[in-house]
């Protein structure tokens, strides 16, 4: 992993619907450590499963009607514009 994904965001998933969005704050040589919104969490390398994305490449891909209550709400305070 590089620096390349830092403040990137990472969307998790129950079947189609979004329930969790985290924020990349930090990538070390053997860890990643992604802010959740209710805490941070830190993720060995081999053990990060999420495809890093922007937030124009999630606004694009993701629809409102998708978004979990939580994941909408989360995605306001991060300041994404979903539709």
């Amino acid at each position: 992993m590089n620096t390349t994904i830092l403040n990137k965001y990472c969307i998790d998933t129950v079947g189609f619907a979004v329930t969790k969005i985290g924020k990349i704050t930090k990538v070390a040589n053997r860890t990643i450590h992604v802010d959740w919104g209710f805490k941070s969490m830190i993720y060995i390398n081999k053990d990060f499963r999420w495809i890093p994305l922007t937030q124009e490449e999630i606004e694009k891909k993701y629809k409102k009607n998708k978004f979990s209550p939580d994941a909408l709400k989360r995605a306001q305070q991060l300041g994404f514009e979903i539709q």
